[in-house]
């Protein structure tokens, strides 16, 4: 049987650390806790590019060249590229 959510609350925990969701469910009460995410403090690129910070580009790029090494080193090995 489905029972239908109600009396649904969302509050701020009394530390701060997250939000604190409750929902009845019949005759049972459910209480769930979020955590709140860190904050990112790292600077978003924007449209023009990163070069305009020359130290978080190269963050950037040591990130795409990783990224390029794993996925080229998941490619299976074809018939036609395999030389004897």
């Amino acid at each position: 049987m489905h029972t239908k959510k109600k009396n649904l609350q969302v509050t701020q925990q009394a530390n701060g650390e997250g939000l604190q969701l409750s929902y009845e469910l019949g005759t049972q009460r459910k209480t769930h806790i979020i955590p709140n995410q860190p904050p990112n403090t790292e600077p978003e690129p924007h449209a023009a590019g990163s070069y305009h910070n020359p130290e978080q580009h190269a963050i950037y790029m040591q990130r795409v060249e990783a990224m390029l090494r794993t996925s080229s080193a998941k490619r299976p090995i074809n018939a036609s590229n395999a030389t004897s």
